[in-house]
């Protein structure tokens, strides 16, 4: 023991003023990481408030994942330079961190989205009417052209697609849509896909995309199975047709509410659009 003239502060009332508990600061005494500055005869310990900074920055560590050992190696040892580096260590974890965090609330915000988008649809029977929108420019991660109905061959596009887009955690919440060709489609191949796509919030830098131009689209949305779409695309035409309209090259189905959202499939909710000309 030695003799302590500085102000000192017990240990209930340091513990409340960290927020933290005494079973906590007796643990780091007995482990020897942190230490009263002053152990009294009677075994009372008692800290200065100089000690709090130490107690806050051992305690961020301890939250970011740091053992208690590998912090106390750093503390038996320490000294500026390899404060240094703990710390530049430490905040590239958070970096990480906070882009991770960052992407689950774009996820949380698309989903919230589309239910509200869900929500307001009006339908007649499975389909809703056609209407007229102004879209922006929108991107996608795609597969590469598949121009096929064979089952086996998009079944397999599909997984590789998922797979790499949650590997390289490009999916900020859209479920996967597709791309048909506009002529497949009038001419009754309605099971030919050109592309499978996830929609992305901005131009990915690891790698290519598509993009779906800004412009007027005539809209259909599909309640029920998202392949048994022949209806909407009848209806989509029809209403291009006799408005005098001229539609674009591809055509785009985008799931609105998936398994996710709903038990059935029944209640499947596609938005099905396709880009258009006035005379």
């Amino acid at each position: 023991m030695r003799k302590f003239n500085e102000p000192c502060i017990k240990t209930g009332d340091f513990a409340k003023l960290c927020n933290t508990n005494k079973r906590t600061l007796f643990h780091y005494d007995e482990i020897g990481l942190f230490s009263p500055a002053y152990t009294d005869a009677k075994g009372y310990r008692y800290y200065t408030e100089s000690q709090c900074d130490v107690f806050f920055t051992i305690n961020c560590l301890k939250e970011l994942g740091m053992p208690l050992k590998e912090i106390k190696k750093y503390v038996d040892h320490r000294n500026p330079s390899d404060l240094k580096r703990l710390l530049e260590e430490q905040k590239g974890k958070v970096d990480r961190e906070l882009e991770h965090l960052k992407r689950m609330e774009h996820v949380i915000q698309t989903k919230l989205e589309l239910i509200t988008i869900g929500e307001k649809i009006q339908f007649d029977g499975r389909l809703s009417e056609v209407i007229l929108e102004d879209h922006p420019r929108e991107y996608f991660i795609a597969t590469e052209r598949l121009d096929t109905d064979d089952h086996g061959r998009l079944f397999h596009a599909i997984c590789r697609h998922i797979s790499y887009c949650n590997h390289e955690q490009l999916n900020t919440g859209h479920p996967y849509g597709a791309i048909l060709d506009v002529a497949c489609l009038k001419a009754g191949k309605t099971d030919i896909y050109a592309h499978f796509v996830t929609k992305v919030a901005e131009p990915p830098r690891q790698c290519g995309y598509l993009v779906k131009p800004e412009g007027e689209y005539a809209v259909v949305y599909l309640r029920g199975n998202y392949y048994e779409a022949e209806e909407a695309y009848e209806r989509l035409f029809c209403y291009i047709e006799r408005h005098g309209l001229t539609p674009g090259e591809f055509c785009y189905k985008e799931a609105i509410w998936d398994e996710m959202a709903v038990r059935s499939e029944e209640d499947y909710l596609t938005k099905i659009s396709i880009p258009v000309k006035r005379p």
